[in-house]
């Protein structure tokens, strides 16, 4: 909080400009009843979003622009002497431009108010694939209460039931950004969205899904979305609201486990706003509390404890305008979410054994914009996100071990000691088998009246601290010029800097097992040559001094655009310059080393860094408005993305925080202990290149008149240039294709390792790696007085041979965050790009048809509904037997045993509906019932295939789409 404030101050003494993109703009030309320009005339813009009306005045040409404006509904007045006054009521989106041309008459005609319908695909100024949804809609239609809900709405993304992981467009699902009000919400160093924000304060989102161009700082590979939330307005309005899914109206899950996944949830909001000073001070305030149980279950020990889960959030927003031409936003954010009972490992693990959770998340931002005049203007943005977890086991035991000798293991109570895997009876071991039958007796569950091995008792063996930290200033400068042809000038800078911060402990002595006395002490110890009866498995962290591991990611972005105009023609000449920097930690510069470095434990160093130089993304695009507001374009842009997980996942400090064995003898006195071998520091090849993705897309868009637009787009994007951790070695004993070097990749990594240790694996850019994306995709919209449909078909191809989709060892777990340039890809055998890879890509999705829109009932309601169809979810088998002659590791994780995307899930369908009931309670009040159903057939089709060839249930769903479920609300209004 101290570190927000901080910046606030700093920023309201400095008054830095920056860009601020939580705006909409009106824009366009005045022109005499004969066509002729008209100069001079006054244009004011009012809106109860904002505080004092905003004037300009047309110029030479007739054209106008109000630029920064937040999102609402304004009503624009045009004036100029001896002619009749025109207004115009207009909608102003979320990153999106509003144009109006008015045709001004004299004095004698008749003044009239007159609507222009808001269009997100129709900007003739602009060559970008971008889309908005408003207020209107949002509320309208059957949506969930998470942030991640909204991305259902994205025309021609797919529709995804991961938790953690995005969905592909065009890219991987770590490649999207989240911009939450603004501020960059994806989790630091992964990519992937923060599990925290909410959707019940957002008042409109908007998408860029290609096409961008050189402003607000857009890297994604994939699709960009952001958020603004509700604003205070010179009237005061809140709403309290009530909504509950029970388990009984939920359908059963398609799985051989249904009932521990129905849950009751419910979601209490609340909000107020209004004006603190009349016309120059709004406020706003929300609450949030979701809560989610399920009743215990069983397994084979028998009842496991309930789920519980419960979060508070709070938020307050200020909108203050010092002047009509400035406007300051600040806002705070804060949440706070505990689960328990969350997991229980197996089916053969004892209630005691439960996993819960905590997880805080602080957002903070100071942001303004100041119009000069006419054709210029300053704005500004710094934010502040927090994001601190815990992952931790329900029962703790509350002691720490020491490792070093003088503490033993209570071997009649295992269950207060740590996570005890009860050992199982082994043929032809009578001494084994006779000295773990007690410990069976005292420890296994019961099975048809017998008493087995094989389960776990004990409490969760470890507590996962791991917060994430990120900090963002933003500055920027527009002016315009030019009057026959004009130029949109635009200069942007960014800093921020990602943060990670992991702190791993044990629970009690961690992981216990029973080697019985069949293992000897390992000649590493302090006790080698003595027989084993248990074993303890702690983390060092907690322990020795071992320092948290702390990782950066630290980015400066300058960002030039000139929107060049001329009659009906339009360039967009833009360019994205960046330079990123990685810090580990562990070692230090040292000069007269090979490696430039020296062990130092808790020192930061810096490990890469791509220069300016490196990193150009140019941003190029050309309109032709060939009638009226309907255009074709065209569209090259290049983006480097700024996600990687090489600050924590290459660190020299992972070589430090690794884990401990510690022996105990039968009675379990310690006997000793050794450290076990972890994951290492890696060096980084020197001929890395950023990773790229370029785009190159073909678009038209057209008004059909009576609230009909349209879209239609090709596009296509090529990756390259992509990094991961692998084998030094990799090119010389891995069977590679002709055209990959024969060498190492790292020609001194045998000096460097002797010199500061490390690992034999490198950070490279692997041979001819590469992603293609083909899209063709139509779009349609319709807004009525008293509806709205929008529907998409989009047929793409997207395919490849590095899936970062597909990267964990099985299909279920790649839902998950897993490391961005340090995956199972390229480890070792069978897992490089040449093995099978190439093919289509876990995200590819051939044929995807969307469609979602609303209808005003004449009773005061309204209905709903939201459809989705798509092609199934590429899979293949995965075993090691093809590379056996290549390795001994009888895995078959990520080994590829035919070409990649071979086999593809069932194709998906789904229908969301809802039903919203109003109720008017006088002219202040209004009382709103509402029910949305989701997923109304239950077709909850399998995907997250169980591919590896030598585990059970081969080809078997581990995932699928959420049931039916029905959601009821009650909502009251002031």
């Amino acid at each position: 909080m101290r570190k927000w404030l901080l910046g606030c101050l700093v920023l309201a003494l400095a008054a830095a400009p920056a860009i601020g993109q939580q705006t909409g703009s009106i824009s366009g030309r005045v022109t005499s009843s004969e066509g002729e320009d008209l100069p001079g005339v006054t244009i004011e813009a009012t809106s109860n979003v904002l505080p004092q009306a905003r004037h300009t005045v047309s110029g030479a040409n007739g054209e106008f622009r109000l630029p920064v404006l937040p999102p609402g509904n304004y009503e624009v007045i045009f004036t100029l002497a001896g002619m009749a006054t025109e207004r115009r009521n207009v909608a102003v989106a979320l990153q999106q431009n509003s144009t109006v041309n008015v045709a001004l008459a004299v004095e004698t005609v008749t003044e009239q108010i007159q609507v222009v319908a808001l269009s997100t695909m129709i900007d003739p100024y602009s060559a970008e694939l971008k889309a908005a949804v408003s207020a209107d809609v949002i509320e309208s239609l059957p949506i969930g209460q998470e942030y991640r809900d909204l991305v259902k709405l994205i025309p021609g993304v797919q529709f995804t039931g991961d938790t953690i992981r995005g969905p592909s467009a065009g890219g991987s699902g770590q490649d999207n950004v989240y911009q939450f009000d603004g501020v960059n919400v994806n989790l630091p160093l992964f990519g992937t969205l923060s599990a925290e924000p909410s959707s019940h304060d957002i008042d409109q989102i908007a998408v860029v899904k290609g096409g961008a161009n050189a402003v607000d700082f857009n890297r994604s590979a994939g699709f960009s979305i952001n958020s603004v939330s509700k604003s205070g307005t010179n009237a005061f309005h809140g709403a309290l609201s009530y909504q509950v899914q029970p388990e009984s109206l939920t359908a059963d899950r398609d799985t051989a486990s249904a009932s521990e996944f129905k849950e009751d949830k419910d979601w209490a909001i609340a909000n107020l706003g209004g004006p603190i000073v009349p016309d120059r001070l709004f406020f706003y305030a929300s609450y949030y509390r979701p809560t989610s149980s399920r009743d215990s279950r069983s397994n084979l020990y028998g009842d496991v404890p309930d789920f519980e889960s419960e979060r508070d959030e709070y938020f307050g927003k200020l909108t203050f305008a010092p002047s009509e031409s400035m406007l300051l936003n600040v806002s705070y954010r804060t949440s706070e979410r505990t689960e328990s009972g969350t997991s229980v490992t197996a089916e053969d693990s004892s209630g005691s054994t439960s996993q819960g959770s905590e997880a805080t998340l602080d957002i903070g931002i100071f942001e303004g914009s100041w119009v000069i005049n006419e054709e210029s203007f300053l704005t500004f943005k710094y934010t502040d996100f927090t994001n601190e977890t815990q992952g931790r086991p329900d029962t703790l035991f509350g002691f720490t071990p020491a490792v070093g000798g003088g503490q033993n293991l209570d071997v009649g109570a295992l269950q207060t000691q740590g996570l005890f895997t009860v050992p199982t009876p082994v043929a032809n071991q009578t001494a084994y088998n006779e000295f773990i039958q007690p410990l069976i007796n005292q420890y296994g569950y019961l099975l048809d009246g017998v008493r087995k091995g094989g389960g776990r008792v004990g409490g969760g063996s470890q507590l996962d601290n791991d917060d994430f930290f990120r900090t963002s200033y933003q500055a920027g400068y527009d002016f315009v010029l030019g009057s026959e042809v004009t130029h949109e000038l635009h200069v942007g800078y960014q800093w921020f800097r990602d943060e990670e911060d992991l702190f791993r402990t044990s629970n009690g002595w961690g992981s216990i097992t029973a080697p019985g006395g069949r293992l000897n002490c390992p000649t590493n110890s302090t006790c080698a040559g003595q027989k084993i009866y248990y074993q303890a498995q702690v983390q060092q962290q907690g322990i020795l001094n071992v320092p948290t591991i702390h990782s950066e990611y630290e980015a400066q972005n300058v960002e030039l655009n000139d929107v060049v105009r001329w009659r009906n023609f339009t360039l967009n000449l833009g360019l994205l310059v960046s330079n990123d920097e990685l810090y580990g930690q562990g070692l230090r510069e040292k000069s007269g080393t090979v490696s430039g470095f020296e062990v130092a434990k808790g020192n930061m160093y810096k490990m890469h860094e791509m220069d300016f130089e490196d990193m150009i993304q140019p941003r190029l695009g050309a309109i032709w408005a060939y009638d009226g507001p309907n255009t074709v374009y065209a569209n090259f842009a290049r983006y480097m993305p700024a996600a990687s997980s090489l600050p924590r996942a290459a660190s020299w400090a992972r070589s430090l925080a690794t884990t401990i064995n510690v022996y105990f003898d039968a009675a379990g006195n310690f006997i000793g202990s050794s450290p076990e071998a972890g994951s290492s520091g890696k060096i980084f090849d020197e001929d890395l290149n950023p990773r790229t993705t370029d785009e190159y897309m073909l678009g038209t868009t057209r008004d059909f008149g009576n609230g009909w637009t349209a879209r239609a787009h090709g596009r296509y994007r090529y990756g390259y240039n992509f990094w991961e951790d692998t084998n030094n070695d990799a090119r010389l004993l891995f069977d590679p294709p002709e055209g990959v070097p024969q060498e190492l990749y790292v020609e001194n990594l045998a000096q460097i390792r002797s010199e500061i240790g490390g690992s034999s694996y490198v950070i490279a850019e692997l041979d001819g790696a590469f992603t293609k994306y083909y899209e063709a995709g139509r779009e349609a919209e319709y807004r009525g007085r008293n509806s709205y449909i929008r529907g998409s078909y989009v047929w793409s191809h997207y395919y490849g041979n590095f899936d970062q989709d597909n990267a964990a060892s099985t299909g279920l777990l790649n839902d998950s965050n897993i490391f961005i340039g340090s995956s199972f890809i390229a480890d070792g055998a069978g897992r490089q790009v040449w093995d099978f890879k190439y093919g289509n890509l876990r995200g590819d999705r051939r044929h995807q048809l969307k469609l979602f829109g609303y209808y005003t009932l004449p009773w005061q309601a309204s209905i709903g509904a939201y459809a989705i169809y798509q092609s199934g979810q590429p899979w293949e088998i995965h075993s090691y037997e093809p590379y056996i002659e290549l390795t001994s590791s009888v895995s078959d994780a990520n080994r590829y045993a035919e070409p990649a995307g071979s086999r593809t899930t069932d194709d998906h369908y789904q229908l969301d509906l809802n039903y919203t009931q109003d109720f008017p309670l006088g002219d202040r009040f209004n009382l709103q019932a509402r029910v949305d159903v989701f997923n109304v057939f239950d077709n909850q089709t399998g995907y997250d295939i169980q591919d590896n060839e030598h585990s059970s249930n081969l080809g078997t769903p581990l995932s699928n789409y959420d049931p039916r479920r029905f959601q009821v609300a009650l909502k009251f209004e002031f």
